[in-house]
């Protein structure tokens, strides 16, 4: 067909609209897995060599062998003669041996395989964890074992290891040693931290605790993303009803990863002992109105604003029901409009001072070509 003296093709000539739109579709996904598969191929090719490279260094060049220019100097030779080298600088050089050192002992570990787990995260990733854990290999793969699990990208990592996510998780006061199975005990501390920080969009009455709970569930994305990976929010004063009597549970959770129920109550104070025994009774209503046979048990959190840490221990000592103490506090975010404005102006900032630089470059370049 001819269209203004230009060839045109009419889309899919001798197949239905419908049929062929459907195959475009299934080309597409194949070809985005395609391009998945291969950008994974080609990250564990490269953290295979630099692993390589980093034990080859650690064997053949241990830390008395190395002088103040090693690396430096390694780069080079190794960049001579290489079209167009990718990741063999001597900083990349230098964390190659640092990620070999820190996570070689895994390898002696045989009931986990940790080598090739982390071979599934990007090296840039690799890089923010080496740097931010110095030398702390149960912090380093904390945060290689969150990656995969909530599929972060490095700006996400970043965050987290900001907001001290290692320090804070598994860290709360609990009682699930003596109320769990060891393994089961174990995860299911992991799910909670000493403290919550909660960005909300707007100022609320902190005293108040319906207040509070209403802005976290109009906050839920936030909510959640503070709660951590794998929850899911089941809702907010949800009715139960025991005896014939009302009772209405602040906040409810679904953890989706270890299937169980986690069931918040908020306190607008600090800690009492007298939570742990209203928080166990919505723990026992939400196990046997709501929990499924094949859910784990379900764990409970009491979130407050700060407590005497040996009442606590006392408190939760005194209940069979899995359940920890935690603090929260509550901070002011700025709206996405606004946040998505501030980054816009940031972003043109920086081409404004590139720009900048970029004159006054040319400038100087110019004049040395002037001898002015």
């Amino acid at each position: 067909m001819m269209a203004n003296g230009k060839v045109t093709k009419k889309r899919g000539e001798g197949v239905s609209d419908g049929a062929y739109l459907e195959w475009i579709a299934d080309l597409k996904r194949r070809y985005r897995r395609t391009q998945i598969k291969a950008a994974v191929a080609v990250n564990s090719a490269m953290l295979e060599f630099y692993w390589s490279l980093g034990k080859d260094i650690s064997g053949k060049y241990p830390g008395k062998k190395r002088n103040l220019g090693f690396f430096d100097n390694l780069s080079s030779d190794l960049c001579l003669g290489i079209k167009n080298p990718v990741g063999l600088s001597a900083r990349n050089l230098r964390y190659s041996l640092a990620f070999y050192q820190l996570y070689s002992y895994l390898q002696q570990v045989v009931a986990d395989n940790w080598v090739a787990d982390l071979m599934k995260i990007p090296w840039g990733h690799h890089i923010v964890i080496i740097g931010k854990s110095k030398g702390n290999r149960d912090k380093a793969l904390f945060y290689v074992r969150k990656t995969i699990e909530n599929g972060w990208s490095r700006a996400d990592l970043q965050v987290a290891i900001g907001d001290r996510l290692y320090e804070k998780t598994g860290k709360a006061l609990t009682n699930f040693s003596g109320t769990l199975p060891a393994p089961d005990g174990y995860l299911a501390k992991e799910l909670i931290k000493n403290e919550y920080s909660f960005a909300l969009t707007e100022t609320v009455d902190e005293n108040n605790e319906r207040e509070v709970e209403k802005a976290l569930v109009r906050n839920i994305t936030r909510t959640l993303t503070e709660l951590g990976g794998g929850f899911a929010y089941v809702g907010h004063q949800v009715r139960v009803n025991v005896g014939g009597e009302d009772f209405w549970p602040d906040l409810i959770f679904y953890h989706l990863k270890s299937r169980r129920y986690l069931v918040i109550e908020l306190k607008a104070v600090n800690f009492k002992p007298e939570h742990i025994g209203q928080l166990g009774f919505y723990m026992v209503a939400v196990d046997r109105q709501l929990k499924n046979e094949w859910d784990a048990p379900t764990v409970g959190l009491v979130l407050c604003r700060d407590g005497n840490r040996t009442v606590v221990e006392y408190a939760l000592s005194v209940t069979d029901r899995p359940m920890g103490v935690a603090k929260y506090r509550l901070t002011q975010s700025a709206p996405k409009e606004l946040s998505s404005m501030k980054r816009a102006v940031a972003r043109l900032g920086a081409v404004v001072d590139e720009t900048i630089a970029d004159a006054e470059r040319q400038i100087a370049d110019a004049r040395k070509g002037t001898g002015k």
